[in-house]
């Protein structure tokens, strides 16, 4: 088949790491729109003689894929950088919104009643400044948290030491055992957080009793391999690629580029043990914590968490406005709202089932506690999230 009589468009794709959803999206769009797609897969010196239309690359610390993206500028070809990396090279971008990440992970945290917080990386860039940042609320979005500790290891390590998982234990175990506790600890991606997971053990730190781990991406491989799975913030890959694509496309059409690069937000944060947990000192409010979860399914009050606890009524709501900032029952609907966020996430109910599975007595009533706490109804979360 002649690709060019058929007006083919002919596309470079230079994305490093290859994430498969984000290659996904790529995909899609190139189906729908009968694209000839050249894949560079873990290659790290430039394309000799590849000629086409355009390129989607992301752009990172490799000389190589610099030098070649700058000389497609000069030729005029148009480019799109799925990431945020290097912000001085005019090129239009679609990216992951890595502020947004950095507040839903802070917002997650200050939910669980979390006041230490610390950020790990094996690396630093644009792009975990701006996470980081996100995080720490030095973003501009409001006031920020009290102060994000900022452990990167390859500020820290000589550079024979990188690669020592042996040396990194005690680095980042010895960081671990002196911070505050409880802290909440945000990594730049999965990788990273199974990293610090593995320092955690080593130094016998317990998560997440003592430090709460999150990490980013939603690699459901790394996250649920570990010896304590991880909790993640799921990045919209597959739109980042798709919306890359179509906006490669405009420019091959002779659309104008966008002002400011287009930001994808993340679609949600899916929990797993290594976050299964609020930050208390009472043991009441801990024992409470646990028949609210134990029980989220059921029908009960004020009143069966206090025989459960074995406090008076007064104590436990002072207790709880104290340490969390909330009554018992604002607690209740926080935590089923959570539930039920989980259960759509699978897919697998209708709104019905997961308002009765989740504990809330008729599915408008559901809909409505949804929309006021979450800001979306459930089926705009749903779509939202799980496109």
């Amino acid at each position: 088949m002649d690709f060019k009589a058929a007006h083919t468009r002919h596309v470079l794709v230079w994305i490093t790491p290859a994430y498969q959803p984000r290659l996904a999206g790529i995909a899609r769009y190139a189906k729908e729109n009968g694209w000839h797609l050249t894949i560079l897969d873990r290659i790290a010196r430039r394309p000799v003689g590849w000629s086409g239309d355009g390129a989607l690359v992301t752009m990172r610390d490799n000389p190589e894929q610099i030098a070649f993206v700058k000389s497609l500028i000069r030729r005029k070809m148009p480019v799109v950088d799925l990431t945020y990396n290097h912000p001085e090279i005019g090129v239009p971008r679609v990216s992951g919104d890595h502020e947004a990440i950095g507040r839903i992970a802070r917002a997650y945290f200050e939910a669980r009643n979390y006041r230490n917080f610390a950020w790990f990386s094996t690396t630093w860039q644009n792009v975990h400044k701006l996470r980081c940042d996100g995080f720490a609320g030095q973003d501009g979005s409001g006031p920020s948290v009290r102060p994000v500790a900022r452990w990167v290891l390859s500020e820290e390590a000589p550079p024979d030491r990188l690669d020592d998982f042996g040396w990194f234990d005690k680095w980042l175990g010895a960081k671990l055992k002196a911070a505050p506790k409880p802290l909440a600890l945000l990594a730049y991606d999965d990788a990273d957080a199974a990293r610090a997971l593995e320092a955690s053990v080593a130094a016998k730190v317990s998560v997440p009793e003592e430090v709460a781990i999150l990490g980013i991406g939603g690699d459901r491989l790394i996250c649920e391999s570990q010896i304590v799975p991880l909790s993640s913030v799921e990045h919209d890959q597959g739109r980042t690629g798709y919306e890359g694509a179509r906006l490669l496309d405009a420019l091959l059409r002779g659309e104008k580029a966008p002002a400011r690069p287009i930001l994808i937000p993340p679609r949600r944060i899916t929990e797993r043990a290594s976050t299964d947990f609020t930050a208390a000192a009472s043991p009441y409010v801990q024992k409470a914590l646990a028949f609210i979860r134990a029980n989220l399914g059921k029908p009960f009050g004020l009143a069966q968490i206090v025989e459960a606890v074995g406090v008076s009524r007064s104590t436990l709501v002072r207790i709880f406005a104290r340490e969390l900032g909330r009554s018992p029952g604002e607690e209740i609907i926080r935590e089923r709202v959570e539930l039920a966020k989980k259960l759509m996430a699978t897919g697998s109910l209708s709104m019905a089932e997961v308002a009765f599975k989740a504990g809330f007595c008729n599915p408008p009533y559901f809909s409505n506690i949804f929309k006021r706490l979450v800001g979306e109804t459930p089926l705009e979360w749903t779509r939202r999230t799980t496109a």
